[in-house]
């Protein structure tokens, strides 16, 4: 059944026949008719006044906030630093319900970033600001603490664990993290930070080797690829290791583990700070 309104029908048909001329006439009495009808029909303010009163407690709750971004937006053409997120809504949960979320999560959440973000392509993200935005619709959408279970390295007793996702510290980055001067070479270098489209460029650590001049801008000036290239193979392990370092393992973005002392054996485990089964429910 079409989704489109009499009114939307007869608008169309209008366009399509030129209802206008005279042997047309009484086609075009007819839907006048229909159209004036249709439009004479009362709202049903009723309802309307119902729901939004049954609403009244959550209008609030669903209204759209801004965040400032980990990358500051440094990394985009734009500059942004900036993003509206807003919660999820029940037909952004019936996608996460979903068999294409069992068979493609990736694609999924994307589209449900593209749905709760505004400022921002979700394809643009860089995989920092992407968990962080990700940790605060979820925080909007289920509630601030976020339940973690944990298996202690040391006797294997499970902890329930809970985190403020408000409390978790940011780190900013700064233009200073992506120009430095390498230790040993004494040049100066500018790098490229991956975003989430770059993934594959660096999801084994043998890619990351193979791939690691495409995030470097230049060397001493020299932005010719071949060249930054070369520099690479022939430089120290030291400059190679830090660039590595810089591009990859980036020291901004959301804190991404905590510390707790087993209530077991005393044991202080490290714990990572990733999206688990509980993500996408209540607390």
């Amino acid at each position: 059944m079409s989704d489109e309104s009499i009114v939307d029908l007869v608008k169309k048909h209008q366009a399509q026949t030129g209802i206008t001329s005279p042997e047309n006439a009484d086609q075009a009495a007819v839907i006048q008719k229909a159209q004036a009808m249709s439009e004479s029909i009362p709202v049903d303010t009723r309802t309307e006044e119902v729901l939004a009163n049954l609403l009244k407690n959550v209008t609030s709750k669903l209204q759209w906030i801004t965040i400032e971004l980990p990358s500051q937006g440094l990394l985009y053409p734009s500059g942004q630093n900036q993003v509206d997120i807003r919660p999820l809504t029940y037909d952004d949960e019936r996608i996460l319900k979903s068999v294409a979320a069992v068979k493609d999560p990736d694609s999924v959440i994307e589209k449900l970033l593209r749905n709760c973000i505004r400022g921002v392509d979700a394809s643009e993200l860089t995989p920092q600001d992407r968990l962080y935005i990700l940790f605060r619709i979820r925080g909007l959408s289920y509630g601030d603490k976020y339940p973690i279970d944990h298996d202690c390295e040391k006797c294997g007793s499970t902890s329930k664990l809970e985190i403020s996702i408000q409390s978790l510290e940011v780190n900013r980055l700064t233009p200073e993290h992506m120009e430095f001067t390498l230790p040993d070479s004494e040049q100066d270098v500018v790098i490229k930070l991956p975003r989430l489209q770059d993934s594959h460029l660096f999801n084994t650590v043998e890619a990351m080797h193979e791939n690691l001049p495409q995030f470097v801008y230049s060397i001493g000036g020299v932005t010719d690829k071949t060249i930054v290239e070369a520099f690479i193979q022939k430089t120290t392990v030291r400059d190679v290791d830090i660039l590595r370092n810089r591009v990859y393992d980036s020291e901004y973005g959301m804190e991404n583990h905590f510390f707790y002392n087993c209530q077991g054996c005393g044991m202080k485990n490290k714990v990572p700070i990733e999206l688990n089964a509980s993500f996408f429910t209540a607390s």
